[in-house]
């Protein structure tokens, strides 16, 4: 089993009027804590699964962060809650905001 991640920017200069990005800005700001969303691609023998999933920022690396994975993926259990994922700005598809409360 291997990863590896849509690249965001693409997919929204292919879908502008359908697929939202947060701002450039906001991607390159992120925080030890923010929970954000990046699209993973798996390709498992000759099938290729693409899921969306969060992913917590621990920290800032070079060209951009190290996260934790915050999700189980449907495809595979070789990858789990908890495990290291390296991405940049431009993977972030969403970042988590949180509700108002009442």
């Amino acid at each position: 089993m291997n990863y590896t991640l849509d690249n965001g920017e693409d997919l929204h200069r292919e879908f502008p009027e359908t697929f939202y990005l947060p701002t450039r800005e906001a991607r390159e700001a992120l925080l030890p804590g923010e929970i954000v969303k990046v699209i993973f691609r798996f390709s498992i023998g000759d099938e290729v699964h693409v899921e969306r999933m969060w992913v917590c920022v621990q920290s800032r690396a070079e060209g951009g962060y190290i996260g934790l994975l915050d999700n189980d993926p449907y495809c595979t259990k070789e990858l789990q809650s908890g495990a290291s994922v390296a991405f940049g700005p431009e993977h972030v598809i969403q970042i988590y905001e949180q509700p108002a409360k009442a």
